[in-house]
């Protein structure tokens, strides 16, 4: 995603605060990105953060009413 930006690790760490070695480990899956770090990271690549939330809240409602049919079978 960055790559495609045309964003060095360098610069994405200038416009997240952090030093290059926490951008390369984020990418590398060696630590963990911060939510208000991802969602910056998205906006700079100019992902369009409408679309990811709406597939967040998709999954969440189906995870919720997968929950509820099961609290309703073991009712039962």
């Amino acid at each position: 995603m960055r790559k495609n930006a045309g964003i060095s690790q360098e610069l994405m760490a200038r416009k997240l605060e952090c030093d290059r070695k926490t951008i390369s480990n984020y990418e590398l899956g060696v630590s963990d990105i911060k939510s208000k770090q991802l969602f910056l990271w998205f906006m700079h690549c100019k992902i369009d953060t409408r679309t990811l939330l709406n597939q967040i809240r998709l999954i969440s409602s189906n995870m919720n009413s997968t929950n509820e049919s099961k609290l309703q079978d073991d009712e039962k």
